[in-house]
């Protein structure tokens, strides 16, 4: 038990793994909690903890959509794909089609939809997308003068124009 008082003990892949586990008697689970907690658990309690693990994962994909939806009610986008990044939208089991059902209920999507509008699919190299989107959003607010929140914006005018001379004078040796 005294792994269990340890923060951060469990992840995300601990209750995933809880709920993968394809045995009646849960043995996946009850292997699980031997070996990475020395804990030995009875039938009922690795019962309970896969319907724990459900209702966390499930919360989690609910409280992910909840900001999906947000953003599209806000900018009024009924129909549009969303790029999601990380392991666990990609791993965790059922996460997708739980932040779907989500969006679907707070969105208020008639059932008869055959493809929900707004799709959220697993974005490839989402984190260097999301670092060269947030710096030309960046860049784009400096430009256009709204400097608040950004530490030194003469720098990144600076940095913009050396790359940019940098840049003419390759093509121009070419």
């Amino acid at each position: 038990m005294g792994k269990l008082k340890k923060a951060y003990t469990l992840d995300a892949s601990f209750l995933s793994a809880i709920e993968e586990d394809p045995f009646e008697n849960l043995t996946d689970v009850e292997d699980l909690f031997h070996k990475q907690l020395g804990i030995t658990t009875t039938k009922p309690e690795r019962e309970l903890c896969r319907r724990l693990a459900e209702l966390i994962g499930t919360r989690a994909a609910r409280l992910s959509h909840c900001g999906i939806a947000a953003i599209c009610k806000k900018k009024g986008y009924e129909k549009c794909h969303v790029g999601a990044d990380g392991s666990v939208f990609n791993k965790y089991p059922h996460f997708k089609v739980r932040g779907a059902q989500a969006l679907r209920e707070i969105l208020d999507w008639p059932k008869e939809t055959r493809r929900d509008p707004i799709d959220v699919r697993a974005a490839e190299d989402g984190s260097g997308v999301g670092a060269a989107l947030i710096a030309a959003l960046t860049l784009k607010r400096v430009q256009e003068g709204q400097t608040a929140g950004i530490q030194d914006p003469e720098a990144i005018l600076s940095a913009t124009k050396a790359s940019s001379t940098q840049s003419k004078e390759v093509e121009g040796g070419k």
